[in-house]
């Protein structure tokens, strides 16, 4: 009995092209699904203090700006 073909590549490359191959989709934030709890929790709670500091900051910006302008 003769042996018959294990493999072929035959015509994969044409018909993965007719479409397109296309990079896999970014998504602007991570799924936290099946993530570590205590880490999540943890996690709001920097959110939170970054939120903070970031608004603490642009108001002292924003202050030295009015008494630059309060002085001139």
């Amino acid at each position: 009995m003769a042996k018959s073909k294990n493999h072929t590549n035959h015509n994969q490359t044409f018909k993965n092209h007719r479409n397109g191959i296309k990079k896999p989709k970014t998504h602007r934030k991570r799924s936290t699904k099946g993530v570590y709890q205590k880490f999540l929790k943890n996690q709001k709670f920097v959110q939170q203090g970054n939120r903070k500091a970031v608004e603490a900051a642009i108001y002292q910006e924003v202050q030295k700006v009015l008494e630059q302008q309060g002085a001139q």
